[in-house]
């Protein structure tokens, strides 16, 4: 009896040692998940957000500790679409890694104990009202407020407001801020001429013979800029996922002087009237710029020419196929997607016909878009895959920026591999017994893998960068 005493004693106590050194183990809130919650999800799930929740303290997150671990675990959380072992490595990687994964998991099932708040990490800075994370040097607003009706159906809204500076600038970090999300589908900001005789009047243009153009399908898109490199007239696009975009130090998107910037919003009505008033950040180069960041989509050519020859293939035909410059309207002969067909393919190829630096590519598509991938295929016949993005989801539409610039030659191919599903696995699909049209409406169709780079030849290091007061 004795013995059986001393061996239940040793039991309970090595059963009690063993509970001691499990929930030792556990991870805190304060000390393990909180640095990992700071870094990966503040920018999101904070006050004035696009989150629906706050994850800033213990209080914000322990009502949400299982529906995070799942879309942890899921990797629906936090949004990042890139496959890493067919992608190169990418400087804003907002996916968490597996360790990081296993620690919340861990914290969870262990049951999500606050620990000691001293641990607590101090939360990041942001600047009210801009992702970016500071205040802008200069904030453009769209010219006048515009009025969404309730019901029916809005082509793309332009705007113009004359560029401000009396010289040409460059931008570090730009930002666009719908002050309206809810009826945002997508906004792009362009750089313009305005055509010979219009004026703008109220925000809008108003064309020689006196009509205004409300819309892109009324002739309000005005003019590329004639005088400017091939994709220099794009500043950014806003779309669900992003809005920011982040340049090195001394590569700059230009914003010329003497031209028109060219607000194009498409609005989707919410069932009651809404109003909007987009603004666009703007964060200067602070050293001197030596390159000036341009941006294509696939099938452009990549060069300061504007003669080289692009090329698209549709479900592996050659197909006539162009986008109007600044816009995403087409003129085109590029068929339209097949009802019920599950696994539809686009491809643009582009000419590189000049020795180019590639620092960033981002995917946009519309409900039916199912994947997207940029390959190079370099003078030699050498092929290599930079970014694949196998599950395309069109409520996070991601800007991935390379880690290192990657140098491309001249004779080189970019292709960018679209596939499409029109068929009724895919859930987001509005109709899969119909016939897919290319236009801006989320029911239709877009395809447009956008590069941002600069031409190697260029160099812009004998100019000064004028300081950036906020005039």
């Amino acid at each position: 009896m004795k013995r059986a005493a001393v061996l239940v004693g040793s039991l309970i106590v090595a059963g009690t040692f063993t509970r001691v050194q499990t929930a030792a183990n556990v991870p805190t809130f304060t000390k393990d998940v909180a640095p990992i919650m700071l870094e990966k999800c503040a920018a999101c799930h904070r006050p004035g957000e696009v989150a629906p929740m706050t994850l800033l303290s213990y209080e914000d997150v322990r009502p949400w500790v299982r529906v995070i671990k799942n879309k942890v675990v899921s990797r629906e959380m936090p949004p990042w679409g890139a496959d890493p072992d067919h992608s190169l490595k990418m400087r804003n990687d907002r996916s968490l890694s597996k360790a990081q994964i296993d620690t919340i998991v861990r914290w969870v099932d262990g049951g999500a104990p606050k620990g000691n708040d001293a641990d607590m990490p101090p939360a990041p800075e942001f600047a009210e009202g801009w992702t970016a994370g500071s205040e802008p040097d200069f904030v453009m607003e769209m010219p006048v407020e515009f009025s969404i009706p309730a019901e029916g159906e809005l082509g793309v809204q332009m705007f113009y407001s004359p560029v401000p500076f009396k010289e040409d600038r460059f931008a570090e970090r730009l930002e666009i801020r719908p002050s309206n999300r809810r009826v945002v589908h997508h906004a792009g900001v362009f750089v313009v001429d305005i055509p010979e005789g219009a004026r703008i009047v109220d925000g809008r243009l108003v064309l020689a013979d006196g009509k205004a153009a409300t819309d892109r399908a009324e002739g309000g898109g005005g003019r590329a800029d004639t005088t400017a490199l091939p994709g220099a007239n794009k500043l950014l696009s806003w779309v669900p996922g992003r809005g920011v975009d982040t340049h090195r130090p001394n590569i700059g998107k230009r914003i010329p002087a003497g031209k028109y910037v060219n607000w194009q919003v498409h609005y989707n009505p919410t069932g009651k009237p809404e109003k909007d008033r987009t603004r666009l950040g703007i964060w200067f180069n602070k050293v001197p710029v030596t390159h000036e960041l341009l941006i294509r989509q696939a099938g452009d050519p990549l060069a300061t020419t504007k003669g080289a020859q692009s090329l698209y293939r549709a479900e592996g035909k050659e197909v006539e196929y162009a986008a109007e410059e600044g816009t995403t309207r087409r003129r085109n002969r590029t068929p339209n997607i097949p009802p019920y067909v599950e696994s539809w393919s686009l491809t643009g190829i582009t000419p590189v016909t000049e020795d180019i630096t590639l620092y960033a590519m981002s995917p946009h598509m519309h409900l039916r878009g199912k994947s997207l991938k940029w390959v190079i295929v370099y003078p030699d016949g050498r092929e290599q895959t930079i970014l694949d993005v196998p599950r395309f989801d069109f409520n996070w539409q991601i800007q991935y920026e390379l880690e290192e610039p990657l140098h491309i030659p001249a004779g080189s191919k970019i292709l960018g591999i679209g596939f499409y599903d029109n068929s009724p696995k895919n859930k987001w699909n509005p109709a899969p017994e119909k016939e897919v049209y290319w236009s801006e409406q989320s029911w239709d169709e877009m395809y447009q893998p956008f590069t941002e780079y600069s031409v190697d030849s260029q160099n812009l290091s004998e100019l000064t960068v004028a300081k950036s007061p906020k005039q």
